[in-house]
């Protein structure tokens, strides 16, 4: 009897010993079978590129939305064009809308070209368009916003836009342009534009123009070149403002204007708007 229970205890031990083996054998193979969470082969560009190619394209909101997070500098150029080709492939608002983010995440000449052919087509994301392309601040962009607003004939809402973008990228080759956009018988709009411009770019050499422009009737033009002003650390910006702020009949709106400008040129303000 004693034997018996001995040769039953080494069985089920034997046993147990057996299944721990057997799980433990199974163990890696259930782990091979699981696919990687979130793997993606190839960059966004590419695998945005593939669907693209394809005659009925899906899928497409994650794949544009990823592009706009690449920072590879091919992804500024090839992923630019593969955003707007499917923004022109795609019906759907949701990838329609990434499609403009994008465009603004990764800036470039080729997403100003994107963003100004995108506002071109009439549609009802033409302001939203607009308003990316306006808040793009790369200096190598400068020579692609010019040629915007050249297309379009120095005036109209996305020439606005493209020139509140090209006084973003601060880039001195483009404050003659920029004058010139001051001058009379352009669009105010434009013009306001144009000063606001020739303030973040802060060359010096446009202190004249604006210190014309202090003498416009557009009260708002006014503003607009008193404000650029404070941001061109000169002399000559100066001696403009306070003489400005010496007028008869100045309204209030401009005498605060004048007094924060001076207080930028004097160290008392931020020497820089936002």
């Amino acid at each position: 009897m004693k034997k018996s229970h001995q040769y039953l205890s080494a069985f089920v031990a034997f046993a147990f010993g057996c299944l721990l083996a057997w799980l433990s054998s199974r163990e890696p193979t259930v782990r091979e079978v699981l696919p990687v969470p979130g793997r993606l082969e190839g960059s966004a560009v590419d695998a945005l590129e593939l669907e693209l190619g394809k005659a009925a394209p899906g899928g497409l909101l994650p794949l544009v939305e990823g592009v706009g997070k690449d920072a590879d500098e091919g992804a500024r150029s090839s992923g630019a064009i593969l955003l707007e080709q499917a923004y022109r492939s795609s019906g759907d608002e949701l990838v329609r809308a990434a499609v403009l983010v994008s465009l603004e995440r990764l800036g470039g000449p080729y997403s100003c070209a994107a963003l100004a052919s995108i506002f071109r087509l009439g549609n009802e994301d033409a302001s939203q368009a607009a308003t990316r392309l306006s808040r793009i601040d790369d200096q190598d962009c400068a020579p692609q916003l010019k040629a915007i607003i050249e297309k379009e004939e120095r005036g109209g809402e996305l020439a606005r836009s493209a020139l509140r973008a090209l006084g973003k990228t601060r880039s001195r080759a483009a404050a003659e342009f920029c004058g010139e956009l001051c001058a009379a018988g352009y669009e105010p709009a434009v013009r306001r534009e144009a000063a606001e411009a020739l303030g973040r770019i802060a060359e010096k050499s446009s202190v004249t123009t604006l210190l014309e422009l202090l003498g416009d009737q557009d009260e708002r033009l006014r503003r607009a070149a008193i404000t650029a002003l404070g941001l061109i650390r000169s002399e000559e910006s100066a001696r403009g403002l306070r003489s400005h702020g010496e007028k008869s009949g100045l309204g209030p709106v401009e005498a605060r204007l004048v007094e924060e400008a001076l207080g930028r040129l004097e160290g008392r303000e931020p020497a820089r708007l936002k």
